[in-house]
């Protein structure tokens, strides 16, 4: 199977999603491991990783994700990722390199602590934590 032509030996309803997930702006994050391996963040129901292993000639030589899906050679998400690798490739678009990815913690530990009480408190609204995370707090606050 080859980056230029995978779609040939992808399920139909598979393609149809995975080209629904790239052309939405799923693949959150994609950068080059190394020249011929592509790793991934795709925002499905949960964040998943995907990673991808090119050959110099175009051949997919490894391709896996961390979702549950296991009906066929390749998932959703793995199609929107060879997509965007090679919408990027055609392009001759570089991907940032692996030392070039900022890690959670060391963004987070990077911001003040108002503007990560505002960020706790917006994800709380938002997904309806509030309760769970006044529990917490006041359960540890009783315990000292």
């Amino acid at each position: 199977m080859y980056i230029t032509d995978f779609e040939l030996g992808v399920e139909e309803k598979i393609l149809t999603r995975g080209k629904k997930y790239f052309a939405d702006g799923s693949v959150a994050d994609l950068w080059a491991q190394s020249p011929n391996l592509y790793c991934a963040v795709v925002e499905g129901s949960i964040p998943y990783d995907v990673e991808i292993r090119i050959g110099a000639n175009g051949e997919i030589l490894h391709h896996s994700c961390d979702c549950p899906y296991d009906w066929g050679e390749y998932c959703k998400h793995e199609v929107a990722v060879l997509l965007a690798i090679r919408e990027h490739m055609e392009q001759g678009t570089v991907l940032k390199q692996q030392g070039q990815k900022q890690g959670l913690r060391s963004l987070l530990s990077g911001k003040s602590k108002n503007e990560l009480v505002d960020l706790l408190y917006e994800l709380a609204i938002e997904h309806d934590l509030r309760e769970d995370i006044i529990f917490r707090w006041e359960s540890a606050d009783d315990q000292s």
